[in-house]
């Protein structure tokens, strides 16, 4: 394999790692007075011991995926239809 090929390869599997939604947590809706999103949708990943703020794992407007920590009274509970 070419060096061009594995920097290619690298490439590809760093945007891939940035971009892929986690595949576990619970799916939420995350309000966008909590932040810039592309869409609500969002992934409830951690929740703090004092209920007060959450982990959630939501893409921006150019789709990367980001994992900020929200106030919990932003982010709501949807199906996962």
């Amino acid at each position: 394999m070419s060096l061009r090929s594995r920097l290619g390869l690298c490439a590809l599997l760093a945007l891939l790692g940035g971009c892929l939604m986690p595949a576990q947590g619970t799916p939420v809706f995350v309000d966008m007075r909590a932040g810039t999103f592309w869409s609500g949708k969002g992934m409830l990943l951690e929740v703090s011991p004092d209920k007060t703020r959450c982990k959630v794992a939501v893409r921006d407007r150019a789709l990367i995926l980001h994992k900020p920590w929200v106030e919990c009274r932003w982010v709501h509970e949807r199906s996962s239809r």
